[in-house]
Order: C-alpha cells, then sequence, then structure tokens
C-alpha cells in the first residue's frame, strides 16, 4: 500500500442502493473500489483482487457475510485484508461475533457519509500500520541473521590467532618448567595464558548471547546431580578465589534429589559467571553457593542456587539494568573491574531456558545475593538426599591423571597424521603438538593438496590413520575437500578444525563426510586424545 498505488476495497452487499451509498461515500477518497452482489461472487473476488478492505453485508442468501469472514480470515493474514463488517443488527449479538471472527469494525445501517468515510480511513491507516510493522519486523530478523553471520566470522577471525596465541604459550610454560628457567619467565607466560583465556571467555560471552537472541541455543535435558555440579563449580572457580584471598564455601539444604532432568553444562556455566561475579566485586570475607530443592506445591519443582557475598553491594537504581545486555551497575563499574557486563544476561536467559528464573537482592557495601532456579524434570523414581555425600571431586580426578603428559608423549605413536592448514603458525603449533605424541605429520596448505594427498594414500593402499581438516581454507575449502574425499571412496578418519563456534557448525561438518569436530583454539590433550580414540575405533571396527 504504498502512495503511488491506491488502497483497494471491495464492496459487497446484495442491494443494489446500499452498494450505490457505500461507493459514492468512499469515491472522492482516491480508493479502487470494486463491488460484488452477493457472497459467492465476493468470494470469488476476494480471490482475484486481493484487496486490502471488504466492506461486508451480514445478510444475504446462499453465502452470508459471516461465511465469507470465515474463508477471508482463513485464507489470508490479518495484514493483508481487512474486513468491516456492515449490518443492521442493533442488538449487539452479531457486532461482537463479528469482533470474534476477526472483523476489523463495523458499519450500522444507516450510516453517515461522514461515519462511513473514517471508519474505512481508520481500518486503512490500521492495515498500513500492520505491514509496516511486519516490514521492521522482517529487516530486524534480518539485521539479526547478519549480526549471527558478524559474530561467526568474527569469532573465527579471532579464534585462528588465539590457537596459534595460546598453544604456544602452553608449549613455553612446559618447557620453561621443565628446564627450571627464571620466574620472570614462567610469570610472563603465565600472565599471557590467563589473560588470553580471560579474551576466549569475552569471546564466548558474545556469541552465546548472540545464539541465546537467535533462539538457536538448544538446552539438553539429561539426567545430573545437583551436588556434583557444585562441587565440579567449587573446584573450578577455588584458585580465583584464593588468589583473592576469599574464603568459597558450599552448603546443601536437604531434603536435595539426587538427580535432575537438566543440563549440566548450563547450569555450570550460570554458576560460573554468578560466583566469578562475587569474586570479582568482592575484597574481603566469605562467598557462599547454597543449593536447596523447591517443591513448588501446584507447579514444577526446582532447584534453586544461591551466591552470597560480602562484596561492595548495589543500590537500587544499579540493580534497575542488571539483566540488560552489555549493562553493568555503572560506567566506574566498568573502569575498574572490567568485563562486557553480558554475564547476567546470558544467566537471566539461561535460567529461562532452564525452566526457571534469576533474582537478585543487595545492600550497598554489605554484599549481594543472588538466586537462580532451574527445573528439576520429573522426579518420580528420583532418591532424596537427606544428607551430604562425598563423591570424587575434579581435583581428584586430577591426581589420578597425574601421569597424562608422559601417556600423552606416547599416544600417537607410529600414526600418520594428514594436516590440512593454511595458517603458517597454526601448522607449526598442531604438528609439534603431534610429533611430540609420536605422530608423523605430512602438512597440507589447502583443501586441494589435502584432496590429492589423500587420493594418493588410497592409491597405494596405506590411509591416513587421521586427516585433521581446517575448514576455512583457499583454493578449496575444507567442506568441499571433504565431501569430494569421502565421494571418490575414501574410507579414513577425518576430523574437522574449525573456528566458527555457531550453533550447526558442528552439524555441517559431519554433512559432509567428517568423523568427529574440534573448534579453535585447539586444547592439546583434546586434540591428541580425539586422533588416539578414532585410531583405535578404527583397528576395533
Amino acid at each position: 500500500m504504498s502512495n503511488k498505488q491506491p488502497s483497494k476495497i471491495l464492496i459487497v452487499d446484495d442491494s443494489d442502493v446500499v452498494r450505490r451509498i457505500l461507493s459514492k461515500a468512499l469515491q472522492q477518497d482516491g480508493y479502487e473500489l470494486h463491488t460484488a452482489a452477493d457472497g459467492e461472487e465476493a468470494r470469488q473476488k476476494i480471490h482475484e483482487l486481493k484487496p486490502d478492505l471488504v466492506l461486508l453485508d451480514v445478510e444475504m442468501p446462499v453465502l452470508d457475510g459471516f461465511a465469507v469472514l470465515h474463508e477471508v480470515r482463513t485464507s489470508f493474514k490479518v495484514d493483508e485484508v481487512a474486513v468491516i463488517m456492515v449490518t443492521s443488527q442493533n442488538d449487539g449479538k452479531g457486532i461482537t461475533r463479528a469482533f470474534e471472527e476477526g472483523a476489523f469494525d463495523y458499519i450500522p445501517k444507516p450510516a453517515t457519509d461522514s461515519e462511513i468515510k473514517a471508519r474505512v480511513r481508520n481500518a486503512i491507516r490500521a492495515l498500513q500500520l500492520l505491514r509496516e510493522q511486519k516490514t521492521l519486523r522482517k529487516q530486524a530478523e534480518a539485521a539479526n541473521q547478519s549480526k549471527s553471520a558478524f559474530l561467526a566470522n568474527m569469532s573465527h577471525e579471532i579464534r585462528t590467532p588465539m590457537t596459534a596465541i595460546l598453544g604456544y604459550t602452553e608449549i613455553l610454560e612446559l618447557e620453561a618448567k621443565s628446564l627450571q628457567l627464571p620466574e620472570l619467565i614462567t610469570d610472563s607466560l603465565d600472565t599471557i595464558k590467563r589473560n588470553g583465556g580471560h579474551l576466549m571467555e569475552l569471546i564466548n560471552d558474545i556469541l552465546d548471547l548472540s545464539k541465546i537472541e537467535a533462539g538457536k541455543l538448544d538446552a539438553e535435558s539429561i539426567l545430573c546431580s545437583p551436588q556434583t555440579i557444585v562441587e565440579e563449580v567449587m573446584e573450578l572457580v577455588q584458585v580465583r578465589a584464593e588468589a583473592k584471598g576469599l574464603k568459597l564455601e558450599a552448603g546443601y539444604q536437604f531434603p536435595l534429589p539426587a538427580e535432575i532432568y537438566s543440563d549440566p553444562t548450563r547450569i555450570r556455566q550460570i554458576l560460573i559467571n554468578l560466583i566469578g561475579n562475587a569474586i570479582k566485586f568482592t575484597e574481603v570475607g566469605t562467598i557462599r553457593l547454597e543449593t536447596s530443592f523447591l517443591e513448588n506445591p501446584g507447579g514444577e519443582p526446582q532447584i534453586q542456587f544461591t551466591v552470597i557475598d560480602q562484596g561492595i553491594g548495589m543500590t537500587e537504581a544499579q540493580m534497575a539494568g542488571l539483566f540488560r545486555p552489555f549493562s553493568q551497575a555503572d560506567s566506574s563499574t566498568t573502569r575498574k573491574y572490567g568485563g562486557t557486563g553480558l554475564g547476567l544476561t546470558i544467566c537471566k536467559r539461561l535460567t529461562d531456558i532452564l525452566g526457571g528464573d534469576i533474582s537478585a537482592t543487595s545492600e550497598l557495601n554489605h554484599g549481594s545475593r543472588f538466586s537462580a532456579t532451574v527445573s528439576t524434570g520429573n522426579l518420580e523414581g528420583i532418591e532424596l538426599l537427606q544428607e551430604f555425600q562425598l563423591k570424587k571431586t575434579r581435583r581428584a580426578a586430577k591426581l589420578d591423571s597425574a601421569a597424562e603428559p608422559e601417556a600423552q608423549a606416547f599416544a600417537l605413536k607410529g600414526k600418520k597424521v594428514l594436516l590440512a592448514e593454511d595458517g603458517p603458525d597454526n601448522q607449526k603449533l598442531i604438528t609439534f603438538i603431534l610429533k611430540k605424541s609420536g605422530a608423523e605429520v605430512t602438512v597440507a596448505e589447502n583443501g586441494e593438496a589435502a584432496l590429492h594427498a589423500a587420493l594418493r594414500a588410497m592409491e597405494i593402499g596405506l590411509l591416513y590413520d587421521a586427516i585433521l581438516m581446517d575448514m576455512q581454507m583457499p583454493i578449496l575449502d575444507g567442506y568441499g575437500a571433504t565431501r569430494q574425499i569421502r565421494e571418490q571412496g575414501y574410507s579414513g578418519p577425518i576430523i574437522s578444525l574449525t573456528a566458527n563456534a555457531m550453533e550447526g557448525d558442528r552439524e555441517k561438518c559431519i554433512s559432509v563426510g567428517c568423523n568427529d569436530h574440534l573448534t579453535k583454539p585447539i586444547d592439546r590433550r583434546k586434540l591428541v586424545s580425539m586422533i588416539a580414540n578414532i585410531c583405535e575405533s578404527e583397528m576395533l571396527a
């Protein structure tokens, strides 16, 4: 309905007199007018003309106005065709029914020219607003998609160099410790590694928020132990708390379900964010995480996690913007404590996804209290614990794996690996890691070179034990190379490497023929373990 095209109106009435009255009232206003003498003709013309507005008589033989209205609402959206009922019924029942069945307005019989003009003008304007709103919504959706594409690309551009930075830092750190180099060098490497880790946390926060806003962040619903999740989280944040001289405590209010149906990864993310904030804004004192069971009679049971700190606290005005993206208490908070202001926003969205909510209370200079709830799912048959059960913590698991570096040194002994990677720094880094674990490495600088190398190996009957395929490469990318390798009948394992971390990236890699997927920055232990496991599976197959 632009200014160049007049609004199209269909006048439907079995009375020739009424049709002339309505047409005369509207003919000076620049509308394109059409008429129909009964419901059947109206139905045909509505589908042919697709008018913007239909003035529809209620009482007509064969096919009355309500039957036509029903067909309009079945066939067209409200922003496509509006309907004004024309009725002589004065008892109100017909008017009520018209609104209930989707009419925009009504015109009583008889009506003055000014009343007809006004009601039609209002309907046309409402239709224009609906269409403008729809256009704006589409533009917003397109902008959101562009933002997601931009963030995915930004993620790739940042993650690729971060692979080299963090990877080489870890290698140098190991070498520095084994050679007992000066403390200045080991401290400097630790600083680089720590700040690189903080940068990755910021990137992950931005991507998580983008995925949540795009509706592309999926949550699992699997059996998991609230107590185990709490113990793991406390282990993860312990070092950060100890570095500031803070005491960290965990408390449980029993009874507590031994297990719930939820997403343990997302719960950990919420708790790490909340405790991380508490540590950031607390200089002296204790931070406590309390876990309790809310039975919620009449509703679904929930687990509540409450983080209590003795930090700087907030005023009511500062708390008003807590859960808004990129928002912190005030600008001085950002300057003094850093951060993107995304953590609490992500926590809020995640608790919503997990069937719960998040709330906060705070007192300036006396600390804050954040409570996050998640739905438990069906608890039928689940044991209700009455006391704390000692479980194996992450620290114990670390002690069990103390010999891991030595074990990894021989994990890939004798394995032949083809590395398809176009970045020189990452070529050197990943080659170093693989050779350190005993592998023989062949490097292909793009997808086309990787394709030729794989086909040559197939021709001589000596397949690589594994192909590591970067998915963003010049000449022929990893997706195309993997697809063509599989089409030629190559059956050996292919592991995709990608700096993209958006929803669906793993599935896209698997769909072209990859066996598994690794996201950059590459974790040295995970890389070696994945190749070793895939090689072992191939041998057993």
